[in-house]
């Protein structure tokens, strides 16, 4: 049987602790790699996984500060995905990412507690902003 992270981007070594760690759930390969990117930039540990399944796996096995999550995944959507994740824990901080322009989904979302709704394509350096905005204790986001 493979093994089921084959297909996740896994942690650097690091020399120094990353300030906080961020999971990264998208479908699209090339997505993930610039993300995951652009946070251990910044000083996050990073995880990738490329299906719903492999992150909520990673979930359950190391619970991330952070999880940046796709809508439009195969299987089992973000809602899904996020539903699921609010059940394993209520309280982890999640910003859904997608491609989808559906204020439906939008307010789905935030009403299942997901910090914010960014689009694609994205500017890197507002997610940036958002991503430091979700990981403070004190700070609510709304998109």
């Amino acid at each position: 049987m493979p093994d089921p992270i084959g297909t996740v981007v896994p942690f650097e070594p690091m020399m120094r602790a990353p300030v906080a760690r961020i999971l990264v759930i998208d479908d699209d390969p090339e997505v993930v790699d610039v993300l995951v990117t652009c946070l251990r930039e910044q000083g996050y540990g990073a995880l990738g996984a490329l299906t719903s399944d492999d992150g909520l796996r990673l979930i359950t096995r190391g619970r991330p500060d952070l999880v940046l999550l796709d809508v439009a995944l195969p299987g089992m959507n973000g809602i899904d995905v996020l539903k699921r994740i609010r059940s394993i824990d209520p309280t982890l901080r999640v910003i859904m990412v997608t491609g989808s322009k559906d204020p439906l989904l939008a307010g789905e979302a935030l009403q299942l507690g997901a910090l914010a709704y960014v689009d694609k394509p994205f500017d890197l350096a507002h997610l940036k902003r958002i991503v430091a905005m979700a990981l403070r204790p004190d700070q609510t986001i709304t998109q």
